[in-house]
């Protein structure tokens, strides 16, 4: 199978926001509004897998309308002062998929490792396609108070309707639940909840290695093996359990690890470079 990442434009956070100083999330999302230091900027990935039952995109990533005027609501300090994003139309998820010499009706599934807007924001991009989402974060970004937790589902087709999934198809390796996404079993969803309840990554069986695309359960490698928990999280106790289910992965198979804000991701995925943990 080949998976090709694709860089929707970059993204700059708090550095607060990458590393949280504090466990109570009120006082670290306080933290993050506070905090004076920006981190450099950061890429917004997302990814390409050919798989004999049909293309899989992970994620659709950001938005080139997220700095229009009235994109990001007034009222939400953190969208207004705590980000800050480079895109434009030739960055979007469809254009990747397009010079990849794909055609993003062609593309099967959608899978969303959540709805943030730096993931979600390519959804108008694919509506042929079947989206599959955790019934958690389905549910939360659904709802009227989505918006709130950084969902923008103002700006959601009018025929967006996920698919949702449980994770019904009983353990994988470290993960206790899981859903297989294509016939063989190959490409599997496991749940990586922290960063927000619904958060889940994707797992691809390569013929020698494992590749572990996982969003925002950790903003890179680093943080990841560290166990740091991001100053945003919904849950700092299952964050900090979801990085230790990724290094247990890693301790028993050699993992190649994929993270949407990591700079090093694109050069490990090319390189076939392994985590050690």
């Amino acid at each position: 199978m080949k998976i090709h990442p694709i860089r929707i434009g970059d993204v700059q956070i708090k550095s607060r926001h990458q590393h949280a100083h504090h466990k109570a999330r009120p006082r670290r999302a306080l933290d993050v509004l506070m905090d004076k230091h920006w981190s450099p900027r950061l890429p917004i990935g997302c990814w390409l897998v050919e798989h004999p039952d049909g293309l899989v995109l992970v994620d659709t990533g950001e938005s080139s309308h997220a700095n229009d005027p009235g994109y990001q609501p007034w009222w939400h300090p953190f969208m207004q002062t705590c980000e800050r994003r480079w895109v434009n139309s030739e960055q979007e998820a469809q254009a990747g998929v397009r010079a990849l010499g794909f055609d993003p009706r062609d593309v099967r599934w959608v899978v969303m490792t959540h709805m943030h807007g730096d993931h979600a924001g390519g959804i108008p991009g694919f509506p042929g396609s079947k989206f599959v989402l955790s019934a958690t974060e389905a549910k939360a970004a659904l709802a009227r108070t989505g918006p709130l937790n950084g969902y923008l589902n103002m700006h959601y087709p009018d025929w967006f309707k996920p698919r949702t999934v449980e994770h019904a198809d009983g353990r994988w390796e470290s993960f206790e639940t899981s859903t297989k996404l294509t016939s063989d079993g190959r490409i599997r969803i496991v749940p990586t909840p922290g960063h927000t309840d619904g958060h889940q990554s994707v797992v691809i069986e390569q013929d020698d290695h494992l590749v572990l695309i996982a969003g925002d359960a950790s903003y890179d490698e680093q943080a990841m093996l560290r166990g740091d928990v991001d100053g945003v999280a919904q849950s700092y106790e299952r964050h900090r359990d979801t990085t230790e289910r990724m290094r247990a992965l890693c301790r028993r198979h050699p993992v190649v690890t994929q993270f949407a804000h990591d700079p090093g991701s694109a050069d490990r995925l090319h390189n076939g470079i392994r985590t050690k943990a």
